[in-house]
């Protein structure tokens, strides 16, 4: 019992110098020296990558974008983005800061392409007021690797990823060559219009729609979506957000798994096919078809939930009688028609498919659309075999203010059997709404 007395108080004794040495070693430096030391290890990381870094980002209320941006030792930043024409061929040169927060923060500090999401104008480019795209302008860091870098960004939490490019890679991100890059991605899914791919699913093969929304809009913009209508006539959907980095479409976060199947990429092979990648580096070749793959009335509550008209927006292939009938909603906002005034206000369709059923909200708003009232009404339906919808009232106005310049649109829907089609213009895809009693109408709203 002594002997085992005395092993234990060796070992206890042992414990205790180790800790000992472990505490003294991790707190031997002042908190000043420790943050200094950090700061240096980041910067030096940063501009340690001579032929810069490319980088990728999502937003909380629109897509994915990707940048090319080389640090130097002055604190400044040379950056090239994915965003507009303009910041695809135009290198930008602006300020960064390392300092020391809560972690070890990169900051960038003046005006650049990166900054483009964080603006509360909706003029500068598209973002909601206030907010802008809900993207981070500081970010801390979170780990590197030899060839990597990661922060998070300090508001939003979206992770900046950034991978060191090479010598001819940055030769033609500040020449100007990656706008021409983007355009021929751009370009195929403008010609390709239904596009797809062929997978094997139940032991048949299936064709996989596939969409790649270019638009900077909020909630759907630079996204891409795969749909497929399955032998036993279900319909799976899936999306995600992308950047274009130079040679790719990136799928960002945690990229797009569909039918088990996690897709990160598409690229270029032999020379002009159009591939997609998944993450066992197998190779999908897009493919045009002649008529969209699945009709659009089979991906409401699957694919789509949403038909948007934003304030004041007619968007192309709106006939003028359509546009009469938008415009009587949104023309009769700010003149106090519906006995009060407003100055933002949208009207959206919202699916139910479960239910079979279409509620219509008209939001108005006294400060901008920062908040406001929604008036709604909703109607049954049902469709036939060539998609064709009849619609009649379930539900008549309640809430709000702006039933009064709701009448028309609500007169449509009772008065006409409808359709849906895709509409696309350059980079958006749109859904038109169009009479089949009368063709010459048709409304033309966002999708989500």
């Amino acid at each position: 019992m002594k002997k085992l007395l005395v092993l234990i108080g060796v070992i206890m004794v042992a414990i205790s110098s180790c800790k000992k040495a472990e505490y003294i070693a991790k707190f031997d430096e002042k908190p000043q020296q420790r943050a200094g030391e950090q700061i240096k290890l980041v910067k030096d990381i940063l501009i340690g990558a001579k032929d810069g870094w490319i980088a990728t980002m999502t937003t909380d209320l629109g897509g994915g974008y990707g940048f090319y941006m080389q640090f130097d030792s002055l604190e400044n930043v040379v950056s090239v983005a994915d965003l507009n024409s303009t910041s695809q061929h135009e290198p930008l040169s602006s300020m960064y800061r390392i300092k020391q927060d809560m972690g070890t923060d990169l900051v960038f500090d003046t005006y650049t392409y990166l900054s483009m999401l964080n603006d509360p104008n909706p003029d500068v480019f598209g973002g909601k007021i206030r907010d802008g795209f809900k993207s981070d302008i500081e970010f801390v860091y979170d780990h590197s690797t030899d060839d990597s870098i990661v922060f998070i960004g300090v508001r939003y939490r979206n992770y900046l990823n950034m991978v060191k490019a090479t010598a001819a890679q940055k030769t033609v991100y500040l020449n100007g060559g990656f706008k021409d890059d983007v355009d021929k991605f751009k370009k195929f899914f403008t010609d390709n219009k239904n596009a797809y791919f062929n997978l094997k699913i139940d032991g048949e093969d299936v064709k996989v729609e596939t969409v790649v929304n270019s638009a900077n809009s909020l909630d759907v913009g630079k996204q891409v979506s795969l749909a497929a209508l399955f032998p036993d006539g279900n319909v799976l959907s899936q999306s995600a957000k992308f950047a274009y980095t130079l040679g790719n479409i990136n799928l960002l976060d945690s990229a797009l798994t569909f039918n088990d199947i996690t897709f990160t990429h598409f690229a270029w092979a032999e020379g002009n096919k159009l591939t997609l990648y998944d993450n066992a580096n197998k190779s999908y070749v897009i493919q045009n078809s002649d008529v969209p793959i699945i009709p659009l009335y089979k991906l409401w509550g699957s694919k789509y939930n949403e038909m948007l008209s934003p304030y004041k927006q007619i968007f192309p292939g709106t006939s003028q009688s359509g546009a009469d009938i938008l415009n009587f909603f949104h023309q009769n906002m700010e003149n106090g028609y519906t006995g009060y005034k407003f100055n933002s206000a949208y009207l959206k369709f919202v699916w139910n498919v479960v239910n079979k059923r279409l509620v219509l909200n008209g939001f108005s708003s006294q400060n901008g659309g920062g908040s406001g009232w929604i008036t709604s009404c909703s109607y049954d339906y049902t469709v036939d075999e060539q998609g064709v919808y009849t619609f009649t009232q379930h539900d008549t106005f309640s809430g709000g203010y702006v039933q009064k310049a709701m009448v028309k649109i609500n007169d449509f829907m009772l008065n006409n059997k409808i359709k849906f089609a895709y509409y696309a213009d350059g980079e958006t895809v749109y859904v038109q709404m169009i009479s089949v009693d009368d063709p010459t109408i048709t409304m033309t709203f966002q999708l989500s």
